[in-house]
């Protein structure tokens, strides 16, 4: 079974001929009593635990490793929950309607202890005694679920999952005896999985962790020792030389770094602001009814990762633009770009990427843009900026509410920055590049291993569901 929608003629693919003897197919709705959702008033709901109050799953609780329970939560009144509503192990979690179709019939199943309900914009399906509760949950984990909810949803406008649809989807039925042999057997091959898909996080993360490690040695000089030159410019010179160059152009000189308490640097090396070294700009606020469909790509907060540019994420257009605003927020080559709002507390923002090749760009609000003084190696302060030390600085800004937080460019352009001398800034940026280059091939092939072993749990899945899954 493909990972398509399957065409009209396609839908019966799970027919009582096509299945093995003493199976049968059955619609969920006779499975299972399916439950809709707690409704609430909006001005009851709390964000904390409070006294005669119960928490309350949404959409983003469920996720494919299962509900999310400890976050993400709302608490109402006990009064708008209905005792049925109260979640009970073997209960199926299921996403009716959400802003991303992609979410739209998404499912976890919830066993074990947890007083709490769900909310309007989910049901649960809670199964009779002639289903095992295990097996039922495992085939909302199937793709031949996904394909049948994709089937159902298909030409609809709306993102929702109808009751009667739900209710009317077939699920291949053997006698009890063979749901307990069949869960056995995919709880076996899913725990070797499991164990193989574990080790490949920790991989992961210890990948992370060497190039977080990278960038910290990096920016304190220690990386690339052996290729320090005695002979190389110290970098006092060469920024007595850059201010020069200011004043040349009429520019006044920035007051040095003020931040107490500043490590020390290699011989040669020293502490500059940014605003220093670089000439800084936050982004503009284009308008969304100027949007167009090509023309100049407007860079925002989507588009910039981790150390990354990644223009193909929803990428935005805009051909008719004023000559003024076109000519100052319009990217360059070598231009660093910083996020400047995200989650408050979460870090999820202050992410550093470079343009280098990258064309017609223009800059959206809430990115800032860098542009270091020529000679200065860019690809070194794309470095130095997502390393440890800039990155705790940056965030000692954070100012907004709740849940958004915000710094802002004219915050941090007097922060401290090394500076390396410039032949050692290229020496520097060739050994990381070196080094992230073979940890970036490993996690490609963790990442390829982590793709193959869901392919295999679906495979497993789908024998499963059409009575050949044998127990060798």
């Amino acid at each position: 079974m493909t990972d398509q929608t399957l065409a009209p003629t396609d839908t019966a693919a799970c027919t009582e001929q096509s299945l093995p003897p003493g199976w049968i197919e059955i619609p969920l709705g006779e499975l299972a009593q399916l439950l809709r959702g707690v409704t609430y008033q909006k001005i009851d709901v709390s964000d904390k635990p409070k006294a005669g109050y119960l928490p309350i799953l949404r959409a983003a609780n469920i996720q494919d490793e299962g509900l999310i329970l400890a976050a993400g939560l709302v608490y109402v009144p006990h009064k708008y929950i209905k005792a049925e509503q109260l979640l009970q192990s073997g209960d199926v979690v299921i996403c009716m309607s959400s802003g991303s179709r992609q979410l739209v019939g998404k499912t976890a199943q919830f066993m074990g202890e947890w007083r709490g309900s769900f909310g309007a914009f989910c049901a649960v399906a809670r199964f009779k005694p002639e289903l095992d509760q295990k097996f039922a949950g495992y085939f909302f984990r199937s793709t031949r679920y996904r394909n049948l909810i994709r089937t159902k949803s298909a030409g609809v406008s709306i993102n929702n999952l109808r009751y009667a649809d739900l209710g009317g989807l077939p699920i291949p039925v053997p006698p009890l005896d063979e749901q307990q042999r069949i869960v056995a057997i995919i709880e076996r091959y899913f725990s070797q999985l499991d164990a193989g898909v574990a080790a490949l996080r920790r991989v992961q993360v210890n990948l992370r962790r060497y190039k977080a490690a990278i960038l910290k040695v990096a920016v304190e000089g220690r990386l690339a020792r052996r290729a320090q030159d005695p002979s190389d410019e110290p970098a006092t010179c060469l920024l007595q030389r850059l201010l020069a160059e200011r004043r040349a152009r009429g520019q006044a000189a920035p007051p040095p770094p003020t931040m107490p308490g500043l490590p020390a640097l290699p011989e040669g090396w020293c502490w500059a602001s940014l605003a220093a070294i670089s000439d800084a700009l936050a982004g503009y606020a284009f308008k969304s009814k100027d949007y167009s469909e090509d023309g100049f790509q407007i860079v925002k907060i989507s588009n910039v990762s981790r150390g990354q540019l990644n223009l193909a994420e929803k990428p935005t257009f805009i051909t008719q633009v004023e000559a003024k605003i076109k000519a100052k927020y319009l990217l360059k080559r070598g231009d660093l770009l910083i996020t400047l709002t995200g989650t408050r507390r979460k870090r999820d923002y202050g992410f550093v990427a470079l343009v280098e090749n990258e064309e017609r760009l223009l800059l959206n609000q809430r990115v800032a843009r860098l542009r270091f003084q020529p000679p200065l190696n860019p690809k070194f302060f794309l470095i130095a900026l997502q390393g440890e030390h800039f990155q705790n600085r940056f965030f000692q800004y954070e100012t907004g509410n709740t849940g958004q937080g915000n710094v802002r460019i004219a915050a941090i352009t007097y922060e401290a920055v090394p500076v390396p001398p410039l032949a050692e800034q290229d020496r520097i940026v060739a050994e990381v590049e070196r080094r992230f280059a073979a940890a970036e091939r490993l996690e490609a092939v963790v990442e390829a291993n982590l793709k193959r072993a869901e392919r295999l749990r679906q495979a497993i899945l789908e024998q499963a569901f059409t009575g050949r899954l044998g127990g060798s």
